[in-house]
């Protein structure tokens, strides 16, 4: 395990966070003239995030996941006109505090990112892409929601469902790359946190009025039961693999958001689904995904679920399901629906 921290380390962490600052912002007296007590003060808490990501990083033992957190930060520095050196100073400030305690891996961490930081992208590219075969309704879908006319926005994908369009198809092609774009709008300081929460709610309000849709007239037997990790709030994701595992006729129970790991491990007792979908958006929760996993598996009683996770930190890090402990990963609702289906030789998804 590559744990920076003991357990419980919140005062640890933010006393480390100051620890780095300070010692940055002595170095560069032109910082405090820039940002005033205000922005040290931020800057402690968003060094704070970093140490996080790099506790997640090391204790999953994958650079490649500190890697992707310093690209996002660095697009964020360039897209909010901020100088890159100052992250990269930062860093560097870490690496040497690290180097200092004789923390040879996080200090590892830290130099791998350092290295590459130049080769990074500078900013993301647009989410809604050309080879979309809904492309057209999924812009229209996102003027609206940017727009804020929350009823047309519903009335379009409502239309669209009633035309015969498949839910699967407009759930992976209209609703899940439009939530991913407006998420990099955020981060390109085009679109207010208040816009995508509207944008949010909005959208849980449309996958509420789709799930006749969602219903499947004959079931195969199986059981899924699908869960995000205790922290975990990013939940609209694991509602669409359930529709869509719903749909291909597996008997789908959704916990929703935030659930704790005892409590995760007392449902597949009570259940014992063949299935467990795990959801994690953001790496800090990764460990916890780990501890889950291994509960699971000392656990006799949830010997016969298998489980597969899903969401942002998998999809850029293609080998890190194997790390926590998972069965499988699904990059989206079809393929997580596809791999249950070959797992348990059932017929192809609908």
């Amino acid at each position: 395990m590559g744990l920076i921290f003991d357990a419980g380390s919140d005062p640890q962490r933010r006393a480390f966070a100051e620890r780095a600052v300070l010692r940055y912002w002595l170095r560069h007296p032109e910082m405090a003239q820039r940002y005033g007590d205000t922005g040290r003060r931020r800057c402690v808490e968003d060094m704070q995030y970093t140490l996080l990501y790099l506790e997640a990083a090391t204790t999953t033992g994958s650079l490649e996941l500190f890697r992707n957190y310093t690209e996002w930060l660095r697009s964020i520095f360039i897209c909010h006109h901020l100088d890159v050196a100052d992250l990269a100073g930062t860093l560097e400030t870490l690496l040497e505090i690290f180097t200092e305690r004789g923390d040879a891996l996080p200090a590892e961490y830290l130099a791998d990112s350092l290295r590459l930081m130049d080769s990074m992208e500078d900013v993301p590219a647009s989410r809604l892409a050309e080879n979309n075969p809904h492309r057209t309704l999924a812009q229209a879908y996102l003027t609206l929601l940017l727009d804020q006319d929350r009823q047309g926005a519903t009335d379009l994908i409502i239309n669209a469902a009633d035309t015969g369009i498949p839910l699967t198809e407009l759930y992976l092609h209209v609703l899940q790359p439009c939530l991913h774009e407006v998420g990099r709008l955020w981060m390109t300081g085009r679109l207010t946190i208040p816009q995508e929460h509207f944008v949010t709610t909005t959208t849980q309000s449309i996958l509420a009025q789709l799930q006749p849709y969602a219903a499947c007239r004959s079931g195969n037997g199986r059981r899924l039961l699908a869960v995000c990790i205790d922290g975990e709030l990013h939940e609209i994701g694991l509602h669409m693999v359930g529709d869509v595992f719903t749909l291909n006729g597996w008997e789908t129970t959704y916990l929703g958001a935030s659930v704790p790991v005892g409590d995760i491990v007392k449902a597949v007792e009570t259940q014992k689904p063949e299935l467990l979908a795990l959801s994690v958006t953001i790496a800090p929760n990764l460990p916890k995904a780990a501890a889950l996993i291994e509960a699971l598996r000392a656990d006799p009683e949830c010997d016969g679920t298998r489980i597969i996770v899903g969401g942002y930190p998998f999809n850029r890090c293609p080998d890190l399901w194997r790390r926590i402990g998972a069965d499988a990963h699904g990059r989206d609702a079809a393929a997580a629906v596809a791999w249950a289906d070959r797992q348990f030789a059932l017929p192809g998804p609908a």
